[in-house]
């Protein structure tokens, strides 16, 4: 092909047509522009295909990715509400001693020791500089929000194993047979399941009772007690408010993420 161009202005230089030569090299210069911007042009339709492709498909895991911590979000808050019905419930029986059942204090004892810990699935969309793929600018915004919010969360869950574990268990063992609080967790299988890894395969446990007869009389009358239950209650409700703020935005980005493979 450019042979033959140049075989054209060849013939026309010999033959001394300056002007229609002229014309030519110009419609010849018009038609490789052209053919220049056609193939950009399809370059970029071509790119903008993979990128919309490849935004799908970020999407769809996104999304994967969400459903699944919703899911184990709140599974944990579920377990604060329980811990914290525990709480109140042992709060009771230190205002009222006649409302102590002494079959329900081993299992409200071994709920109010667990530790909660929500872990989700995280994206490196952030850390890896390609938020650029999400086109939907709300979302994108709620994206780079979610790390902070998430934060939130996981500090109130520190300050509470910290406080369980530095002053709420240590009370415990030096007031209480432990053993008797861990035969009802594992025999009560709703207060450890949802921490297994293999929940299906979860089996009861039995560590028998301690021949040491608690003194419900003597513990529920500890002043201390009564302490380390309104700080157990109220380390759980500020827990569970951060948690289900974060499950708003969760909530929030999953509309959005459907909003946007809807469209697409």
């Amino acid at each position: 092909m450019i042979k033959f161009f140049h075989k054209i202005r060849q013939k026309l230089l010999r033959e001394g047509k300056t002007t229609r030569y002229l014309k030519y090299a110009i419609g010849e210069i018009c038609l490789v522009v052209i053919g220049i911007l056609i193939a950009l042009q399809l370059n970029l339709w071509k790119e903008e295909r993979h990128k919309r492709a490849e935004e799908i498909q970020t999407l769809e895991q996104l999304k994967e990715e969400f459903t699944s911590n919703l899911n184990q979000l709140d599974e944990k808050i579920s377990m604060r509400k329980s811990m914290l019905n525990a709480s109140l419930h042992l709060l009771a029986y230190h205002d009222d001693l006649s409302l102590i059942h002494p079959d329900s204090v081993d299992i409200f004892l071994a709920r109010t020791t667990v530790s909660p810990t929500f872990d989700p699935i995280t994206n490196d969309l952030i850390s890896s500089g390609r938020l650029y793929l999400i086109s939907n600018l709300s979302l994108r915004r709620k994206l780079s929000t979610w790390t902070s919010e998430l934060i939130q969360v996981t500090e109130e869950e520190a300050a509470w194993i910290s406080l369980n574990r530095n002053s709420y268990k240590p009370f415990l063992r030096a007031r209480y047979p432990l053993r008797n609080m861990y035969a009802s967790k594992w025999s009560r299988l709703d207060v450890v399941k949802t921490l297994l890894l293999d929940k299906d395969g979860a089996s009861n446990l039995s560590l028998g009772h301690s021949k040491k007869v608690p003194d419900y009389i003597s513990f529920f009358t500890d002043p201390e007690l009564e302490n380390q239950l309104s700080s157990i209650a109220s380390a759980l409700m500020f827990a569970n408010a951060q948690s289900i703020a974060l499950r708003k935005s969760i909530i929030e980005i999953l509309a959005l993420i459907d909003e946007d493979l809807n469209k697409k």
